[in-house]
């Protein structure tokens, strides 16, 4: 076989090997037809006999290999979310039913605010959300704000924290000013349920914005002063409830 560049026979044997065990992974894994390594071995012969460039060989062969198990391991995915889809169909569970049971449990961490009887659950577990952050991360992340922005005003700090009191009981036994109306809405006999959904998806949406500014802010902080393990805790917290939510992608156009 000829000679590649800075590569001898040792090189070339332990590479071989290396993709030898990987194909018979790949076939004992996925119950492939052994025919598939019988024919890398082949290849491999035929390209001693003709003195194949060692180097643009392997190059060849590791991604033929690689193409390989894309595809297998696409295959197996796919064939197994048919048989989930199948198992939960026979059991009487929609596509519908699988995305909503994920939901909820990504999110019933979460306490739950009681707002009303009616109150979306949703709703309850986000507010229920912002009023762990103010007990738990608020005092720190706003210590740290006015430590990154000390003059009163600067970037848009100041709004962010009267903003923030919106969101959460300022005394016991009250709601957060931010859910009356929605509160209100659920309450009022006349109320539509066009109203209802408009008001809930208000509820939803202001809270999105508001975290995300909050995010926004942040991280210019973070250009200013290094954060803490508490501060960093409270940015992990704000990002999960981002991803938990689902409000990635609801922000302030």
């Amino acid at each position: 076989m000829g000679k590649g560049r800075g590569f001898n026979k040792t090189d070339f044997k332990e590479a071989i090997d290396g993709l030898t065990s990987r194909y018979e992974h790949l076939i004992f894994d996925n119950a492939l037809n052994p025919s598939l390594l019988e024919a890398f071995e082949d290849r491999v012969r035929h390209a001693k006999n003709t003195g194949r460039d060692p180097m643009r060989f392997l190059d060849d062969e590791i991604k033929a290999f690689r193409d390989l198990e894309s595809i297998t391991l696409e295959k197996e995915q796919a064939i197994s979310i048919r048989e989930e889809a199948r198992r939960r169909r026979l059991a009487g569970e929609s596509f519908a039913d699988k995305v909503l049971d994920e939901y909820r449990q990504r999110i019933e961490h979460y306490p739950a605010l009681e707002i009303h009887p009616d109150a979306d659950p949703e709703i309850a577990r986000l507010y229920g959300a912002m009023e762990l952050l103010d007990k738990r991360y608020w005092g720190s992340l706003e210590t740290y704000l006015r430590r990154a922005f000390p003059r009163a005003g600067q970037i848009d700090r100041m709004n962010i924290e009267q903003r923030f009191w919106r969101f959460v009981a300022t005394r016991k036994g009250r709601l957060p000013e931010e859910l009356e109306r929605y509160r209100r809405t659920l309450a009022a006999p006349s109320a539509t349920k066009k109203e209802i959904i408009r008001e809930t998806q208000e509820a939803l949406k202001s809270v999105a914005f508001f975290l995300h500014d909050l995010l926004a802010v942040c991280e210019q902080a973070l250009q200013q002063v290094v954060p803490d393990d508490d501060v960093n805790k409270s940015l992990e917290f704000i990002r999960g409830m981002i991803g938990d939510f689902r409000i990635k992608d609801l922000k302030r156009r």
